[in-house]
């Protein structure tokens, strides 16, 4: 039901006059509750006063009646005190509080009474005192005071409030009533009224005028509001009309009521209107299969919108085209459906290229069936050739094996000869040399000659037994005798192994850091100081001046160890490949072979394999020219062994 707008605008002017009063009923009634405090307070505290005087003054004049027992006097006191109205019972005690000397206590008609016995009062306040006469107590005296009188003057500033809230209500509501009238109520009719018009179609710009403040500005809203209301119809109905998908609203029986110039244009006809004239059932008529649209509304029925709906629709020419409808349906308040809505995009060139494509895709799977036969063929190939390369490997292990072990037996014999001949020599014919410059000479090439035997046969037989550890590291024939290290030994150890060739060279100072709190490891002791004495021999080697550190420390759970010098240094393109198998670095092609540093060329490679076999890292940092420095990471956890891994 339609409220009629003399309800509408004054119900708006009633609730700010409801609520104003609500809220000075509420302010006034919170001031009167502390003005009644307080004056209960004043009340109370003028009672306690005018009681304590009352009694310290009988305190003061009783104190020589008590002495000299002089009851007559006594009770005039106290008839006295209680020409006070308020004051509701006197009594005067001997000082073991054992009898009453004298007392007066009002009745219920509220008349003086003497008293023999300790009166009950109720709703009243007491104040007692010492008697003295002297410094002698003779008594004690106790005066009570009514409370009645105090809550019948607080009852009257109560009704006094109420009636001071209702007028002032009264009041406010007189002067809201007429000001709510001329600054709201009107003003909010004549908005009101221009609303209804403009609902009606009527025009914005009959706005009401001789508003002020707040209503101006809001019927200026009002009216820019409208103003954007319409152009925002404008502009969708612009968008409506000009859009190139086709929309639509159509009944349940298949009725068009509302059509775009798209959808037009897209089923053959020249204008919105012609489409909804000639078509009065889509399904027969625009459907190419009138059962798509059956199972749309069913979906409808369950779904309320369908999005990315594939169909056939048929022109006006008979041409059938392809399109993707998205549609909702349109319910009213008791759930019934109304109608339906939606969009309509014409996909048959996507349809068309999807089929080509399809195609293409086809004939591309039987080219690649026909590719992964020949691939197939070939990894075939790939796969004999890899284990030809697997058998080569392996003889080629065995072939190392077995010519580093007949190479050592003819290698131990020439050293041991050469050593023999040496000794003989030194023993025998070399005492007659001196004296003859000529047999001097031929005694000393001898000598040094057996010696260069002797050191060559000793360079071979460490290259013969790097060859045996790679092959057998390789060929995963090496034996891992692992046990708990104390890593402080162990690197002492391998630093005692160096030390001849430090000791060789006078130029060049060694120092060593070893953190205290190292752990013992789980390693191949062997096989770690074969790592350490590989990198710290190859420090000394190529350092001929300045200092080698040798540093190991705990990081988390690595061991880090770290070997630096200040030789020569390493080219950046060489840091990795002196790890593989055969390679020395060169600072320079043209080095004389007699500057060249001896050696395999196997060390860092065996150095490597050893590390990774117990997933740790080797690695150089160096510059040319500044010194290298060699990191060996070990992880302190005991590792997995290979089966286990």
């Amino acid at each position: 039901m339609k409220i009629p707008g003399f309800f509408l605008t004054r119900s708006v002017g009633g609730a700010v006059l409801v609520t104003l009063v609500c809220v000075n009923t509420v302010l006034l009634a919170v001031f009167g509750v502390f003005d009644y405090a307080g004056e209960k307070h004043r009340l109370r505290e003028e009672l306690r006063y005018d009681l304590s005087v009352i009694a310290d003054q009988l305190s003061t004049n009783l104190g020589e009646p008590l002495w000299f027992l002089e009851k007559s006097h006594i009770e005039r006191q106290l008839d006295g005190a209680m020409q006070n109205e308020r004051l509701a019972a006197v009594v005067v005690t001997e000082p073991e509080h054992t009898a009453i000397l004298a007392g007066r206590a009002r009745d219920r008609t509220w008349r003086t009474a003497p008293v023999t016995t300790p009166p009950a009062m109720e709703n009243v306040v007491r104040e007692k005192r010492d008697i003295y006469y002297g410094d002698a107590l003779v008594g004690f005296v106790e005066a009570q005071m009514t409370l009645r009188f105090m809550d019948e003057a607080l009852e009257h500033s109560l009704v006094l409030i109420g009636l001071r809230i209702l007028g002032l209500n009264a009041a406010l509501a007189a002067v809201l009533v007429m000001v709510l009238r001329r600054q709201i109520i009107v003003p909010l009719t004549r908005l009101e009224r221009y609303a209804a018009q403009v609902a009606q179609g009527g025009s914005a710009d009959d706005r009401p005028g001789a508003l002020h403040g707040e209503l101006d500005s809001l019927s200026r809203a009002m009216e820019a509001m409208v103003r954007r209301l319409s152009a925002a119809q404008r502009k969708y109905r612009d968008i409506f009309e000009h859009a190139t998908e086709g929309i639509f609203q159509t009944t349940i029986d298949g009725r068009l009521m509302e059509a775009n110039a798209a959808l037009a244009r897209m089923v053959g006809y020249e204008t919105p209107a012609a489409v909804m004239e000639a078509v009065t059932d889509i399904g027969h008529q625009i459907y190419h299969d009138p059962r798509d649209r059956e199972q749309l509304l069913l979906r409808l029925l369950d779904e309320e919108a369908v999005t990315g709906y594939q169909t056939r629709f048929v022109r006006r020419d008979k041409q059938t085209i392809w399109v993707l409808v998205n549609i909702r349906l349109v319910r009213d308040s008791a759930g019934r459906p109304l109608y339906t809505e939606g969009t309509v995009t014409d996909v048959t060139a996507r349809i068309r290229a999807e089929r080509r494509l399809e195609i293409l895709n086809r004939h591309l799977r039987e080219a690649v069936k026909e590719r992964t036969g020949r691939l197939a063929v070939k990894a075939a190939e790939l796969e004999t050739a890899n284990l030809r390369l697997q058998e080569l490997d392996r003889l080629k292990s065995g072939f190392l094996a077995t010519v580093s072990h007949d190479l050592r037996t003819p290698l131990t014999s020439i050293m041991g000869f050469a050593k023999l001949i040496s000794r003989d020599f030194t023993k025998f014919f070399a005492p007659f040399a001196p004296g003859h410059e000529r047999l001097t000479r031929q005694a000393t090439r001898i000598t040094d000659n057996l010696a260069i035997i002797e050191n060559e046969g000793e360079r071979l037989t460490r290259l013969i037994n790097d060859f045996l550890d790679l092959s057998k590291i390789e060929a995963g024939r090496a034996q891992w005798r692992d046990t708990a290290v104390d890593l402080t030994a162990a690197l002492t150890r391998a630093v005692y192994a160096v030390s001849a060739d430090f000791e060789a060279k006078p130029d060049v100072r060694f120092s060593m850091s070893v953190a205290p709190d190292l752990p013992t490891l789980y390693i191949d002791p062997d096989r770690l100081t074969q790592v350490l004495v590989n990198l710290l021999g190859n420090a000394a080697k190529f350092t001929d001046e300045g200092s080698v550190t040798l540093q190991a420390a705990r990081d988390g759970d690595l061991l880090r160890v770290r070997v630096t010098d200040t030789g020569q240094g390493i080219p950046r393109e060489s840091l990795e490949k002196i790890f593989d198998k055969f390679h020395q670095a060169q600072t320079s092609d043209t080095v004389e072979e007699t500057r060249r540093r001896k050696g395999t060329g196997l060390g860092l490679a065996i150095c490597r394999q050893i590390v990774e076999h117990y997933q740790g890292r080797v690695w150089a940092e160096s510059e040319l020219g500044r010194g290298s420095t060699f990191i060996l990471e070990l992880p302190l956890a005991q590792p997995l062994s290979p089966a286990e891994a």
